[in-house]
């Protein structure tokens, strides 16, 4: 492929552009989001359906037909001898039991909620880390394509040089193969920058084809965060504030929060439920206006609601257990994220201060020396290629450093539950 070939193939009009604050605003429309959402808006439901009292019950009943003298003549509303009957019951609740099936639905509406907010990060986290490992696959693309240009520009030279009988024949063979990689290395991290693009597009929502997404702004605009360690002195002191912000965390209690009130629940059980009821008889050449009062009590014999009661206390010791358990992971957890960032931070400026500065005056020594003849073809290329797989490894530094960041960040500034009412 000619160097116009390769400019070619990287200049286009066609490119989209991404920012990560658009990356991050599509993830929250994703389809497990979209699963998440609707998960919530189920609570809402069942917030509905807890808080109301029980039904009015509406009866009609006939009876005291004799089949054996008949019903006697005329209409059977107000003649023949039936007797009819329509009344209304009604259960009434006792023990504060709708206050307490209420209070459960809201604590698990709110949990859902969390809930949600957790999905919210954990795509925007995917999310993120594709867009930085689709803004590394096209540092690499430009970096591979500025070396297969150079490596064509040499080859060219190389071709006239071997014409005027200034190079030797192998010499200029070797230095052909080494275009022909170059060339095919340009080519496989256009792949890479293709297929980071892809796996992109299956986190977020947006028109326009990945093939043509580029990343444009600065990817570490999240390291502005006020809450980057890396700007603190008291990044471990931080932790034990942030577990208690996560949306998995504060999920956990308000599921606790439920069991506990559900255990009010079935102990409220065992105060009995009433329902009364009336009804209006109609029975022809008896009376017009019967009325008939009931009241209907449950017995409880030989059984007081004991197992739904000992199921309240084992669901309620779960959900505490569940607490500490992801309290103890959440800080694990952004301890982990600490350390990644506090690492990927270092390996990241000894690259840019010490490894990069030091392989690329190597690569300008080498380059110096090879022109004046003082340094063979084989050691130029080894300084060539130390350069570039110096640079690739300074910019999966950057990546890393940037990802590290990135979760940092989400992690320890969640969303607030007026927040993903507005988000909806």
């Amino acid at each position: 492929m000619a160097a116009k070939d390769l400019k070619k193939s990287m200049d286009t009009n066609t490119w989209t552009y991404l920012q990560w604050s658009e990356v991050l605003s599509a993830a929250k429309v994703n389809f497990e989001v979209g699963l998440s959402r609707s998960s919530a808006q189920s609570a809402q439901g069942d917030l509905l359906a807890a808080d109301r009292a029980p039904l009015p019950m509406l009866s009609a009943r006939v009876s005291q037909m004799d089949l054996q003298n008949g019903l006697g003549a005329g209409s059977i509303l107000n003649d023949k001898r039936i007797d009819k009957s329509l009344g209304v019951d009604w259960t009434w609740e006792r023990g504060d039991k709708r206050a307490l099936r209420a209070q459960t639905a809201k604590n698990l509406l709110s949990a859902s909620l969390f809930d949600l907010s957790d999905t919210l990060i954990g795509q925007q986290l995917l999310a993120y880390t594709a867009f930085i490992d689709l803004f590394a696959a096209q540092m690499r693309e430009e970096e591979f394509f500025a070396i297969a240009q150079n490596y064509q520009k040499t080859h060219e030279t190389a071709s006239i040089r071997l014409k005027n009988g200034d190079l030797s024949a192998q010499e200029a063979y070797r230095i052909s193969i080494e275009n022909q990689r170059a060339q095919a290395d340009a080519q496989a991290a256009k792949l890479d920058r293709q297929m980071a693009a892809l796996a992109l597009s299956q986190l977020i929502k947006l028109k326009t084809s990945p093939l043509s997404w580029r990343v444009e702004s600065d990817f570490r605009g999240l390291a502005s965060s006020k809450n980057n360690p890396l700007h603190s002195e008291d990044a471990l002191a931080q932790i034990d504030k942030a577990v208690l912000l996560r949306p998995d965390v504060i999920a956990a209690l308000e599921r606790e929060k439920a069991a506990s009130t559900a255990m009010d629940l079935a102990l409220s059980l065992k105060k009995t439920d009433l329902t009364w009821g009336a009804s209006i008889d109609h029975y022809p050449g008896t009376s017009n206006r019967l009325m008939e009062l009931r009241l209907q009590v449950p017995l409880q014999l030989n059984y007081s609601y004991e197992g739904e009661v000992k199921r309240a206390k084992e669901q309620l010791t779960q959900a505490q257990i569940m607490v500490e358990k992801i309290k103890v992971f959440a800080a694990k957890d952004l301890q982990s994220l600490l350390q990644n960032l506090l690492t990927a931070n270092d390996r990241h400026q000894r690259y840019e201060q010490i490894i990069l500065p030091q392989a690329k005056k190597v690569l300008e020594q080498a380059e110096y020396a090879y022109s004046k003849g003082a340094l063979t073809l084989t050691d130029l290329l080894d300084a060539r290629r130390t350069y570039r797989s110096t640079r690739i490894e300074a910019i999966a530094a950057q990546a890393d450093l940037s990802k590290s960041q990135g979760a940092w960040f989400l992690r320890t500034e969640p969303y607030t539950t007026e927040e993903l009412a507005s988000s909806n």
